[in-house]
């Protein structure tokens, strides 16, 4: 059944791939942009009511920003977007040691909320909570540069936490910036019209193939939720080699599957990409 599965795989493949040369490109793809980086490292740690004995808050964060581009307008722009995308909208509009600071002050802020409760509780039992209980809080953020060529930087943006509960959890976020704007990328950038149908046969035949099952609707007994309904979904980052869809906890499987990446080589997404989109330098150069 694998075997056949891997032929059908095959000729799906095989049936979207244009026949012929691909274009060339002025652009030489081994070549990085020219941008450089800055990183702000932080490793924080706060115990309720300030004392020492009693269980914490920990916040470890690693943000890496643009500090020097050719364009300045542009770099303004990627400035604004590593901030929004780590930090959130409300510290848009500040600088990185600005906007790391009001994360770490709100982190601190909203864990100090259960101080209450823990003075209740210690109160009721006599004794003070362990740091094993659910006052533990913890987060693990930061962020990485994926691919920076041919006028692309793809980044992506990882972030695991615990606050109380059974299980903490863990998000992942990609970006893909186009230099000659400053501006973000999504599908509708990169794909053909209706290309939405086939990219999302794609995706699930690819699962279905990294799973080694010999039909997709053999994922639901992995743990996958309805195989009909897993589209693309616009998280995605761009390398020398092909596009990734990354799906996070929850988003299409259940949480002990975890994060589910989906990598699709340009030769196989050939037929659904735009032949003037910003990444057809890397999609269609000659290897």
């Amino acid at each position: 059944m694998i075997k056949t599965f891997r032929i059908i795989i095959t000729m799906l493949l095989c049936s979207i791939i244009i026949a012929g040369c691909k274009p060339k490109t002025a652009i030489n793809p081994e070549a990085e942009n020219e941008i450089k980086f800055d990183s702000i490292l932080v490793n924080e740690k706060y115990h309720i009511l300030g004392d020492s004995t009693n269980p914490y808050c920990s916040l470890e964060s690693t943000f890496i920003f643009p500090a020097y581009y050719k364009d300045s307008e542009v770099l303004d722009k990627l400035n604004r977007h590593f901030i929004n995308s780590f930090f959130g909208e409300d510290s848009a509009f500040t600088s990185p040691k600005e906007a790391m600071d009001k994360y770490i002050e709100k982190y601190i802020t909203d864990y100090k909320e259960l101080e209450g409760d823990f003075i209740s509780e210690t109160k009721t039992t006599g004794k003070k909570p362990l740091q094993e209980s659910w006052y533990a809080y913890y987060e693990v953020s930061s962020n990485e540069i994926i691919y920076n060529k041919c006028n692309l930087l793809s980044y992506a943006i990882s972030v695991e936490f615990f606050t109380g509960g059974a299980n903490g959890g863990h998000g992942y976020n990609n970006y893909v910036i186009n230099l000659n704007t400053g501006e973000e990328l999504d599908e509708t950038d990169i794909f053909i019209d209706n290309y939405h149908d086939a990219l999302s046969e794609l995706i699930v035949y690819t699962i279905a193939s990294d799973n080694e099952v010999a039909t997709p609707e053999e994922l639901e007994g992995l743990g996958f939720f309805n195989i009909d309904e897993i589209f693309p979904n616009n998280n995605f980052f761009v390398d020398e080699n092909g596009i990734t869809f990354t799906y996070n906890e929850y988003e299409i499987a259940a949480h002990f599957v975890g994060r589910t990446d989906v990598f699709l080589p340009y030769e196989v997404l050939s037929q659904l990409l735009r032949k003037d989109s910003p990444i057809a330098p890397i999609a269609f150069i000659k290897k």
